[in-house]
């Protein structure tokens, strides 16, 4: 969303590129399961201390025995619907307006950021969030956190976030296709609809992580994009979850370890806001960097949250 003049200091972070991995992993092809143990290796050694809190602290929350939402680890992801836990709702009403004022406000032709991109624009986007802190304190709630922390093993950082909106396309190209994404050998996205969405809304598809390493294992390590035909060949006929449902409806999904796509043939607009939850100590550099302010207003946090924040 564009800033008004008085928002310059917060939102004038770099665009980031991670040209190292993607020279280690894509041109090189280095595995990915040696690419990033041997990146993180380095931030664990620079700062020893922050990676063994976020290891301790990560125990004793899922030692207390409160009843949490899991992500199972064959499976790589879970479904969950808009009565699963009370932030959903406030979310779902906060993106809905932030969307709808901005389409009244914006061209959508200034929401392309990029130029042969006809999907997925985002509406709001990594340090954006800082301009909307009942939002932004949605994030690190303690059912995305905690279910992020269980998977992790590690308080993780929120390395991001984007509202996005995808329009009608006759697209099928880029992420559209099947992919794994790269910033780590596992992570967690959060993806909750923000209105009802059906199969023709393009909505985000997935294979399980357990069809996905099966997939692989058949037609060869996947690097980049690959085809419909591809992915059935290696048995993934019939085998994806499609993101349908109402408004609230989401998921938790390890797209790291999920081969996914989405926004593929739109016959109508579809809105989803993306939460990206990742190691502290991952080496990935976020595309668009979430550094919140320590001294943000509107926040009302406890340590562990703060510390996915990255607040001090």
């Amino acid at each position: 969303m564009p800033s008004s003049s008085n928002n310059v200091d917060v939102l004038a972070q770099p665009i980031r590129q991670n040209r190292l991995h993607k020279f280690l992993h894509k041109k090189l092809g280095i595995p990915r399961n040696i690419v990033q143990p041997f990146l993180t290796t380095f931030k664990i050694l620079g700062s020893p201390h922050q990676y063994r809190l976020r290891k301790q602290l990560a125990k004793d929350i899922m030692a207390e025995g409160k009843q949490r939402l899991f992500i199972p680890e064959e499976d790589g992801y879970r479904i969950f619907d808009p009565d699963d836990f009370q932030e959903i709702g406030p979310i779902v009403r906060y993106c809905a307006k932030v969307y709808q004022e901005s389409r009244e406000t914006f061209a959508a032709e200034s929401l392309q950021k990029h130029p042969t991109k006809k999907f997925l624009f985002p509406i709001l986007e990594g340090v954006e969030f800082c301009l909307h802190p009942a939002l932004l304190q949605l994030l690190v709630s303690h059912p995305f956190l905690d279910a992020a922390i269980t998977y992790l093993g590690a308080v993780p950082r929120l390395a991001g976030a984007r509202l996005c909106w995808s329009p009608k396309n006759e697209t099928n190209l880029s992420s559209q296709l099947y992919h794994f994404d790269y910033e780590d050998l596992k992570q967690v996205k959060v993806f909750i609809n923000i209105f009802e969405t059906n199969e023709d809304q393009g909505p985000f598809t997935f294979l399980p992580a357990d069809i996905s390493e099966r997939v692989q294992g058949s037609i060869g390590r996947v690097i980049g994009r690959v085809h419909d035909e591809k992915i059935y060949e290696g048995g993934g006929r019939n085998q994806e979850v499609k993101l349908v449902g109402p408004a609230g409806s989401g998921a938790f999904v390890d797209t790291c370890r999920c081969l996914h796509y989405g926004s593929r043939l739109n016959q109508r607009d579809r809105v989803v806001l993306i939460i990206q939850f990742l190691k502290w100590h991952s080496s990935y550099l976020s595309t668009a960097p979430f550094q919140v302010p320590d001294d943000l207003p509107g926040l009302n946090l406890d340590p562990v949250q703060k510390l996915a924040l990255g607040i001090t």
